[in-house]
């Protein structure tokens, strides 16, 4: 009776999610201008241009977060800094689990409606910043700009809606035990396979910091400019993540046009003066021992099946197969896709294509992960069988 009560005295969701959406976007965009106000007095302490350049710069960097693209006149820039993107996805279901935590929501439709309503206020004020910041020498995508927008608070406000009300927790008992098995089993694939690339990036970067050093120093910035060069690299560490996982899959990834680094090869012409560009390999033939990297995708996908299984067990071997097989094979497709997220235009000419090679990774990750779930699904129902049988 008390819940009950507590719930008709709710507001309704959809005031909440109005809320929570404007919020989320209006705190990140924000945030966004201030740094790009503070980068402007810090690089030349306010000698050129004014304070809505710096705003613009700011409102632009957050757009570009959201999948729309800076169209200039020498070049379009369409590579999303997905460091930002990330954020802006957390802060989102942060206010979309508030939404639902403090409002009336009796089912999945009131869910779905209040998510709706969420995610069109962030869209609308992704359209208005994208006409706003519009410039003759400077276009951002207003299309790319709502349908981004909208996409990201959909998705992340709702999974906090849906999470802060309680509604998980009602649909999950219900939801088959195999599709739940697949999902954490593919969700820990991807994870598994950014924790991979994250290392392998990390390993390249220490091997040749150097390199990496010298592009800083040549900047010749001071401590306020450097700490600004700092951010903007680091909006880009998760892309850079997602590329090193594209090269343990083997096809790799491109820097421009005509280039490839991958295990077997790595074709480069001129690269960008840019920290993170240092954890590139040299050029010309690699290391035989490098193709020992193909191994890591199979590798973290036996993993991922051992560890699914731990927490869903089956005794059956075929059950046990055909899980580790289809979380292997989906998580490493979902991986796959997501490596095309990283890439985009980032300048004129050649540089007009940065990006993994998502068709040949697709494949590529659907045969090894799922050689890998299916042979840590059998070793794992075999261990779980050799365990009843002792403690029998």
């Amino acid at each position: 009776m008390t819940d009950l009560l507590t719930s008709t005295t709710r507001r309704p969701l959809a005031i909440a999610a109005a809320i929570a959406g404007a919020a989320s976007a209006g705190t990140a965009l924000l945030g966004c201008m201030a740094i790009g106000l503070a980068g402007w007095f810090a690089a030349d302490a306010g000698a050129h241009g004014d304070t809505r350049d710096a705003l613009r710069v700011g409102a632009d960097a957050w757009l570009l977060a959201h999948g729309s693209s800076l169209r200039m006149e020498v070049a379009t820039i369409s590579v999303v800094p997905l460091g930002l993107t990330l954020f802006c996805a957390y802060l989102t279901f942060r206010l979309g689990r508030w939404a639902g935590a403090t409002s009336a929501v009796k089912d999945g439709r009131t869910a779905l409606m209040g998510t709706t309503v969420l995610a069109g206020v962030y869209g609308v004020i992704a359209t208005v910043t994208a006409v706003l910041a519009s410039l003759e020498i400077a276009q951002p995508n207003l299309g790319r700009a709502f349908a981004g927008g909208f996409a990201l608070a959909f998705l992340a406000g709702g999974a906090g809606a849906v999470s802060g009300s309680g509604l998980w927790l009602v649909w999950r008992p219900h939801l088959p035990k195999h599709l739940l098995a697949v999902g954490t089993g593919a969700a820990s694939v991807v994870l598994l396979m950014c924790a991979a690339g994250s290392v392998l990036v990390a390993a390249a970067l220490l091997l040749d910091f150097g390199s990496a050093a010298n592009v800083l120093a040549l900047l010749h910035a001071d401590v306020p400019s450097g700490l600004m060069y700092t951010a903007v690299v680091a909006t880009l560490v998760p892309n850079a993540v997602l590329f090193g996982g594209a090269y343990l899959l083997g096809p790799g990834f491109v820097v421009g046009s005509g280039t490839l680094v991958s295990p077997s090869a790595v074709v480069l012409g001129p690269v960008p003066a840019f920290p993170l560009l240092a954890a590139l390999p040299d050029e010309g033939a690699t290391a035989g021992w490098l193709m020992l990297l193909l191994a890591v995708p199979v590798l973290v996908a036996a993993l991922s099946a051992c560890l699914m299984l731990r927490r869903f067990p089956v005794l059956r071997y075929d059950v046990g197969a055909l899980r580790g097989l289809a979380a292997g094979v989906l998580g490493g497709v979902v991986f796959a896709l997501a490596t095309g997220l990283a890439g985009g235009s980032v300048g004129p000419g050649r540089m007009a294509d940065v990006g993994a090679l998502v068709g040949q990774s697709v494949i590529a990750a659907a045969v090894a992960m799922g050689v890998g779930g299916l042979t840590g699904g059998l070793a794992m129902t075999w261990r779980l069988r050799q365990g009843r049988t002792e403690s029998a």
